[in-house]
């Protein structure tokens, strides 16, 4: 295997183009993209039913002297669904910048300016 000590920035440069590129080239991306965001969407209703259940479904036990206590909520729980529910959005999301760019950065790399500006705009000026 080839290796350059003088150059890791460029190897690893170069590694990670090669992974945009097969992400692309064979759907892997947008494939991932979605299954991350369908885990975050099974997780969002997860959390919305099991709150619901625990709202709806608190059990009462009475007590020795007459008084009724239920379980207490456990937030820890719910705060821990949402951090997981915002990194699968937040991976999904820098994932999909990664692999396709803005139209607007795409487009500004054109040679002609007619062609960054775009049709409504060329034509005024």
């Amino acid at each position: 295997m080839w290796h350059n000590p003088q150059s890791p920035g460029i190897v690893a440069e170069h590694m990670l183009k090669n992974l945009r590129e097969i992400l692309l080239t064979e759907y892997i991306g947008s494939i991932l993209i979605a299954l991350l965001a369908l885990q975050a969407a099974v997780e969002f209703i997860t959390t919305v039913v099991r709150t619901g259940f625990w709202f709806f479904n608190q059990p009462h036990t009475k007590s020795v002297l007459g008084r009724s206590s239920s379980a207490p909520f456990r937030w820890d729980t719910l705060i821990f669904d949402g951090v997981k529910i915002a990194l699968y959005l937040l991976t999904a999301y820098g994932l999909a910048r990664w692999l396709y760019p803005d139209s607007a950065t795409v487009s500004l790399d054109s040679d002609t300016p007619s062609e960054a500006l775009g049709s409504d705009q060329a034509d005024q000026s």
